[in-house]
């Protein structure tokens, strides 16, 4: 079959290359001005049009758009916050709609509908994958913190951490150590780079600012000089660290260590010295090596057979695999194909030490053919016998892969230390958020760059101004009570919206005020924190409307569909009482005798569920009913439908109240065929009522797929299922529940799961008998 004519889609084809050009124009000049490649900005967006196309063609769009979620994957990678995302699909679609315009062509509601939705869907499907690697990498970095504090203490290194949203950070006694700063003076960076020799400060700022940029994924290492004046002699320390990013795609923080390498610095001949010293220490290394913080193992002859492996060791290949009595290639397959094994041939064959400095390894840990990486320092150092001939490799060496881990640690037992005013800037200044602190006579005292940006003033010229000159009159007369409140040493937040923006047009901002106090604990003015929060805003304003839109059209569909699905089963009912129908047309008639039914069905359940999301819920109609005789009845009409299948009733107390009886018997069958449904054919349900002294208790219970924890968080919305499994009756949508809970809630009642393997799943409503005093039914 040909593709549906389709003008919209005829129009996105013809236009591709044009639409993907000028779209690039508008995403550099205002979202990415930094410049980025062409190829990065183009990624995906060629195929997401030409799936839109095809949408457009077909007339629906699939639930999920992998493009897009590949797009959003791409755009965390290179560091696009949510923000940027959605904006850039907003540029796609006024682009698109412009080049409509300007041609007049005729778009129908149905491809509008068809258009919106598309890209809402990958919108939705971006944001998603952008914030699922955002939250991955934040788990894997928290993953790591417990044993790289233990590294490097081992590693004898010196930490830092700075957190770059809260302005706080500390340095561990051994960084203060190497660079000779005395304890009790509050730790900043400007410090560490005032310690670094004046030739060297440009390579160690430029390593930093590229980290923060993204580049090599936030990872930052370089070698410097330290000035003689504060360590007594001129020495070489290696700085490395990481800028982690949080799920916004900012710098987050700063974490880094420092380890004097003088000694790596050291001629030749003290090297070959230290090696000495390490062979000469051989016999007494190997009564420490099971207490050795680091991992060790001996190996024997030129097959490399484990003669002694200690704990670490044992722990780093796989704690149940065999070692010892084995050589490496049999007892570890894996490292053949990545080069060690011939690297500790060499290392045999010559007598030279080798020295790994963070390579990459993969282990089968568990034996399941399952590879885990690991980063790994390490040493080959040849082991000798009397005659000075190699006779085995000591293996030596620390796995780096938790360092990230322990500067985490280090950095939350650090967050009480206060940071200085330097450090405060740099952290401020990365933020996207305007940031000002106002002292007690209402002049500024504090301003990042984004306050900067935001009024066009620089931070020279906006210290010491007041505030009210600087915000002019008309917006201090809307701030000024806010601005006395924050004085007094109030914390509050508040929005403002219509805020005059220096660009032009206003924008919507969510303000915070936070006393700042002076030394004595009084306070002394206020830090403010400004949001732009116009996109957000617009966002959910978008999003409300077309979900608005979306259920009232449910609504009237569902409602128009009663009619002619009334006179097919009306028609199909008389045709099925004729008795000149022969077998095969009786079937034919059963078959959509039994559709319209399931059909009707479904658009009842529409109509209750846009009642209930439109209509301020269900609308009941109490009277006198008997919960008991409701369930009986409700039980003896499935009965009929699923003759081969055992309900048990049981019943106890008073059953009377004051409700809905129709409602409630819904509430009923729907419970009890899904119990049905979604349990196996040679198990009872159970259907238990029981009255207490204000209320009346319905249980409905089946022995069934447990339904899991993730699913039973969302079991009661609509469009929700409690398994995976398909419905054997084959007409659910998927709101049966959403309305169960609707019609309950109606009744002021509340309804509840409980569902394990053992026990099985039991669905539980409890009923007031009358309604609450303030009910408004």
């Amino acid at each position: 079959m040909s593709p549906a004519v389709n003008p919209l889609a005829e129009l996105i084809e013809a236009e591709l290359e044009p639409l993907v050009g000028h779209w690039m124009e508008q995403v550099q000049a205002r979202l990415v001005p930094d410049a980025r490649i062409g190829p990065e900005l183009r990624d995906h967006i060629p195929e997401v049009l030409r799936d839109l196309s095809s949408c457009l063609r077909r007339g629906a769009v699939p639930e999920t758009i992998p493009m897009a979620r590949e797009h959003g994957r791409q755009r965390h990678r290179i560091g696009f916050s949510l923000k940027a995302l959605v904006s850039e699909y907003n540029l796609l679609s006024d682009l698109i709609l412009d080049r409509v315009e300007a041609r007049g062509l005729a778009v129908t509601f149905s491809e509008m509908r068809i258009f919106s939705r598309f890209f809402s869907t990958a919108i939705a499907e971006g944001v998603a994958e952008h914030h699922a690697r955002g939250e991955a990498l934040v788990v894997k970095l928290a993953e790591s913190e417990e044993r790289l504090r233990l590294v490097v203490a081992g590693l004898d290194a010196g930490s830092f951490g700075l957190d770059l949203a809260t302005g706080q950070g500390e340095a561990d006694a051994r960084f203060r150590e190497v660079l000779g700063l005395p304890e009790g003076v509050a730790f900043s960076l400007e410090q560490t780079v005032r310690a670094c020799h004046p030739e060297d400060r440009a390579r160690l700022l430029l390593a930093i600012e590229e980290a923060s940029l993204g580049r090599n994924q936030g990872f930052f290492r370089v070698e410097h000089r330290l000035l003689p004046s504060l360590t007594g002699a001129a020495r070489w320390v290696e700085s490395r660290g990481q800028v982690t990013f949080g799920p916004d795609g900012k710098p987050a923080r700063l974490l880094g260590t420092v380890v004097d390498v003088s000694v790596r610095k050291r001629a030749a001949s003290e090297r070959e010295k230290l090696l000495d010293e390490v062979e000469a220490a051989h016999n007494r290394l190997l009564s420490l090596f099971e207490n050795a913080p680091a991992f060790l193992a001996l190996l024997q002859g030129p097959e490399h057979v484990y003669s002694v492996v200690n704990t670490p060791y044992q722990q780093h290949v796989g704690a149940g695999r065999r070692l010892v009595g084995l050589p490496v290639a049999q007892a570890l397959p894996e490292l053949v194909p990545q080069g060690f094994v011939e690297l500790l041939d060499g290392v045999y064959r010559t007598g030279t030490p080798y020295i790994g400095r963070e390579a990459l390894v993969r282990f089968d840990r568990t034996g399941q053919g399952e590879m885990e990486e690991a980063y790994v320092d390490y040493v080959y150092q040849p082991l000798r016998n009397a005659q000075g001939q190699v006779e085995g490799i000591v293996v030596f060496g620390l796995e780096n892969t938790e360092q990230v881990r322990a500067r985490q640690r280090v950095e939350v037992l650090s967050q009480k230390v206060r940071a200085s005013e330097t450090q405060l800037l740099q952290v401020t200044d990365a933020i996207p958020v305007l940031v000002s602190l106002v002292t007690a006579d209402e002049r500024y005292g504090f301003a990042n760059k984004a306050y900067e940006d935001w009024f066009g003033q620089s931070r020279e010229q906006l210290l010491g101004r007041s505030l009210r000159e600087v915000i002019g009159e008309a917006a201090y007369a809307v701030m000024g009570p806010y601005v006395r409140r924050g004085l007094a040493g109030e914390s509050f937040s508040f929005e403002q919206h219509g805020v005059p923006y220096r660009f032009g047009g206003t924008r919507d901002v969510r303000v915070t005020y936070n006393p700042y106090r002076n030394a004595d604990g009084k306070a002394d003015g206020f830090v403010a924190l400004l949001q732009d929060i116009t996109a957000q805003r617009q966002m959910e304003d978008a999003l409300k409307r077309q979900t608005e839109f979306e259920q009232h059209l449910i609504g009237i569909v569902s409602h128009d569909l009663r009619n002619p699905l009334g006179a097919i089963l009306l028609g199909a009912t008389a045709m099925a009482r004729r008795e000149d129908l022969d077998e095969r047309s009786r079937k034919s008639v059963t078959r959509i005798q039994n559709a319209a039914e399931r059909a009707s069905r479904m658009v009842k359940d529409l109509l209750d569920f846009t009642q209930a999301r439109l209509g301020g819920g269900i609308r009941i109609e109490r009277r006198s009913a008997d919960l008991h005789e409701l369930a009986r009845g409700v039980v003896d009409e499935v009965e009929a439908a699923w003759p081969t299948r055992e309900l048990r009733v049981l019943r106890s107390g008073e059953g009377r109240g004051q409700w809905d009886p129709d409602r409630l018997s819904q509430v009923v069958q729907n419970l009890v065929t899904n119990a049905l449904k979604y349990s196996p054919e040679d198990t009872p349900i159970q259907v238990e009522t029981l009255g207490a002294e204000d209320a009346v208790t319905l249980s409905v219970h089946n022995h069934g797929t447990p339904i899991s924890s993730e699913r039973l968080d969302s079991l009661f919305q609509p469009l929700q299922r409690g398994t995976a499994e398909v419905d054997r009756a084959g007409r659910s949508v998927g709101l049966g529940l959403y309305i169960v809970r609707s019609i309950v809630e109606a009744h002021g009642g509340h309804i509840v799961v409980r569902s394990t393997a053992e026990e099985g799943t039991t669905f539980t409503v409890r009923l007031a008998r009358l309604p609450a005093p303030d009910a408004g039914d």
